[in-house]
């Protein structure tokens, strides 16, 4: 960090600003803040539970938690009432830029000059009136990796902690792989490391795809595994990525009892995976249609077991998705009784699936 704190006040001796001299403030107005929010929406929403979650685990200890837009300014902030009002001091509110053409050396404006977590502690502040805080930054940044906002918190000097840095990373980590879900419906989304434990943690890499298998984005730790630049991985697809095809993906999922995917990247690794198919019924319906059908074989087909015939239609709506496959049990337990079963939904859900090719087994079907 040493490096870092020098260059950042190199810079700050360049935009002009002076240690002891007070900066400017130039807070927005409320109708100006609202509208900052509102343009910020959708990292606005993601961040405060993560921010709560955050603060819940650092309260009573001198500090708060702000959020910032891409350009350092505050549009959030959660902290305890006894420093809040010491951060209003030096304008660390809600409305006020702390970008390092502001501020001098500070976290969140070295975080998003950097493009990478900054931790400012004390008299490293370039401004003498900061030098009371200590501060922890993380950048939060889309599957561009763009920063599109800045996660820190900020202490009293005194309440340093070195573990602080650690859980500002993590939740910055937790909003970029919440934003980056929110970003990619109605497509593949596949979750992967080498080691089948992470899958499901924030070590996990998350890549997305078209229904046809053709990479989207990827998530930090994605991009990382993977080992190509964004623009380079718009040239591959599920199968040049992992060596599956699309087709393999999706009849891997219509199996009754789904494990982890046993993958191998392009670059050798080899790396579990699990995938969720989050599609509209109609995309996923449309995608199984043009699947091509197996290639013919000498020998002729096995007899479907009994557990295939049960299952019928129903394997085709196996998708992941943890509510549906409650469903698919219940309808599969009473398969072949003459036991009524009401299906009840809006229109449009795909009741009709449900019942597609079972309602002879099922008995009577009401809809």
């Amino acid at each position: 960090m040493r490096s870092i704190i020098e260059t950042s006040h190199r810079r700050s001796i360049d935009y002009g600003l002076q240690p002891e001299s007070s900066a400017e403030l130039n807070m927005l107005a409320r109708s100006d803040l609202s509208v900052l929010i509102e343009q910020n929406r959708q990292l606005h929403a993601h961040a405060v539970p993560a921010m709560e979650t955050l603060y819940q685990q650092i309260a009573n200890t001198h500090n708060m938690v702000i959020l910032t837009d891409a350009a350092g300014v505050i549009v959030h902030t959660l902290g305890d009432d006894d420093f809040l009002e010491k951060a209003n001091r030096v304008a660390l509110k809600p409305g006020v830029a702390w970008s390092e053409a502001c501020r001098g050396t500070n976290a969140i404006g070295t975080a998003i000059a950097e493009k990478s977590p900054a931790l400012v502690h004390a008299d490293q502040h370039y401004l003498a009136a900061n030098h009371f805080l200590t501060c922890s930054a993380a950048p939060i940044t889309d599957y561009k990796g763009n920063v599109i906002g800045v996660l820190d918190v900020s202490g009293d000097q005194r309440s340093f902690h070195k573990h602080t840095m650690a859980l500002v990373r993590m939740s910055a980590l937790m909003i970029e792989n919440q934003l980056f879900a929110a970003n990619f419906e109605d497509a593949i989304t596949l979750h992967f490391h080498t080691r089948p434990e992470f899958i499901g943690t924030l070590m996990e890499g998350i890549a997305s795809f078209t229904p046809g298998g053709r990479f989207l984005a990827a998530n930090r730790n994605g991009l990382f595994q993977l080992g190509l630049p964004f623009s380079a991985l718009q040239a591959h697809s599920v199968s040049s990525l992992f060596g599956l095809p699309v087709s393999g993906l999706y009849e891997h999922y219509r199996t009754a009892t789904p494990g982890l995917l046993d993958l191998c990247m392009h670059n050798g690794v080899r790396v579990h995976g699990r995938a969720q198919l989050r599609l509209s019924n109609s995309v996923f319906q449309s995608v199984i249609q043009e699947q091509p059908a197996p290639a013919c074989s000498a020998s002729p087909p096995a007899a479907p077991t009994p557990q295939t015939r049960r299952l019928s239609g129903l394997r085709y709506l196996r998708t992941g998705d943890a509510q549906l496959e409650l469903v698919i049990d219940k309808v599969s337990r009473v398969l072949g009784h003459a036991i009524p079963i009401m299906i009840m939904g809006e229109t449009g859900t795909g009741k009709e699936l449900l019942d597609s090719g079972n309602a002879d087994r099922i008995g009577t079907v009401r809809l």
